[in-house]
């Protein structure tokens, strides 16, 4: 059945133009980092800087019907303007705005993107995990659009890569938003209802525009943003630490040139916070910021996964989470920079650069600090033994050195 509905899949959306060439479909295991990555400010049209990157890396590759998701803020920002461009170049797109970046969006934007025959799927193949397998299946009807354009922050960027994936197409990332490096990455973050937020695999993008004029704001949680994107860049130091120490115990080899390639950004950044520069509205340094978390997301694709930037500072984050009940206060970049810092306390390497970076940047140094970015003190401490069952397979400090010591080094690294 599954040889069947892939048959279909492919006769009807060849004939039909959706699949074009060697790039549709294409899964993150084939298609490993995106053909375009542009990082700039003021582009004048970001479909023309896409077509014209593609004539000349990918001669004869164009889209037509593209689908465009935003949401109410970044339709005004970007995806309205996008949209307009598309239509001057003579394609025909469609946008959908979203609201939440819930599994119940992803369907209903699923049901209005199928022709005939959207009953027919196939199981996930990039992945083994309960969760993967069970949200995870190709629809096989034919296409209405040949790719997928994600314009916005997190949550959208989240959901058009999902609906990318579901649908076997190409996917642009333009964000707007520098808070983690999710929208260069092959992962979707997803609210599944009673199963809970998860992280689910996803396309690697087609093409990663930043626009550095599209990521400045004047909004009140902008510079939150952009501090939430440095610790989740810097917050790659210590996962990298716990990559080595399970290559160094026998659990997993570490491949070095992931590893380097997730660290070397988080290197820049720092160096760029010693020249203590306007962080915000620097344009070198948000363009070395977006370059190094595209670096941080590659890192990821090229290895399958995301073990060179998760360690047990994102074992923490999740742990958290769920105490929380997917609902915490603080960012997953501010979760993951605070559980760095116990780490780094914990391997006895890169404290004083991260704290002295954290301070440069605004992120948490004190108890206080962890008050004021809404971190709960108990839960955050129930969040270290907790831990220990988000991916007990992934083998870091947590699992080496056990929950006390994790416990003393939270204390050490934000002292009562």
């Amino acid at each position: 059945m599954k040889l069947i509905n892939k048959t279909i899949d492919q006769c009807l959306n060849r004939s039909s133009g959706a699949y074009k060439g060697y790039l549709s479909p294409k899964i993150p295991k084939q298609f490993t980092i995106p053909i375009i990555e542009e990082v700039s400010n003021r582009i004048e049209s970001i479909p023309g800087l896409i077509d014209r990157r593609l004539k000349r890396d990918v001669p004869g590759l164009r889209f037509a019907k593209p689908l465009i998701i935003f949401d109410d803020i970044t339709r005004a920002i970007a995806g309205e303007k996008i949209a307009s461009q598309f239509k001057t170049m003579g394609a025909h797109p469609t946008t959908e705005i979203v609201s939440s970046n819930s599994i119940s969006e992803i369907e209903r934007i699923l049901d209005s993107g199928l022709k005939r025959f959207a009953g027919l799927e196939f199981d996930c193949e990039i992945s083994s995990t309960h969760i993967d397998q069970k949200y995870g299946a190709v629809k096989c009807g034919e296409k209405r659009y040949d790719i997928v354009y994600g314009v916005g922050g997190g949550s959208v960027i989240d959901v058009a890569k999902y609906v990318a994936y579901k649908l076997n197409l190409p996917f642009v990332s333009i964000p707007t938003s520098l808070a983690n490096d999710g929208f260069a990455s092959p992962f979707s973050v997803i609210n599944l209802g009673q199963d809970g937020t998860m992280t689910l695999c996803a396309n690697t993008p087609l093409a990663v525009v930043v626009d550095i004029d599209l990521i400045k704001s004047e909004d009140p949680g902008y510079q939150r943003r952009i501090r939430s994107g440095i610790g989740d860049l810097l917050s790659n130091l210590t996962a990298v630490l716990d990559w080595q120490l399970a290559d160094q115990k026998n659990k997993e080899r570490y491949e070095s040139f992931s590893g380097f390639q997730a660290i070397c950004g988080a290197q820049l950044v720092m160096n760029e916070l010693r020249t203590k520069k306007d962080i915000f509205y620097d344009d070198h340094f948000l363009e070395t910021l977006a370059c190094s978390l595209i670096a941080s997301a590659e890192s990821m694709s090229r290895y399958g996964s995301s073990r060179p930037a998760s360690g047990f500072e994102h074992k923490l984050y999740h742990a958290y989470n769920v105490l929380t009940d997917f609902a915490p206060r603080a960012t997953h970049g501010e979760l993951v920079a605070i559980g760095a810092l116990c780490s780094s306390y914990a391997h006895g390497k890169f404290q004083d650069n991260l704290r002295e970076a954290y301070m440069y940047a605004g992120l948490p140094v004190s108890n206080k600090n962890l008050a004021d970015c809404g971190i709960d003190r108990k839960i955050l401490l129930k969040a270290v033994s907790e831990a220990q069952k988000v991916k007990p397979e992934r083998y870091t400090i947590l699992e080496d050195r056990g929950v006390e010591k994790m416990l003393s080094a939270l204390h050490e690294a934000y002292p009562d």
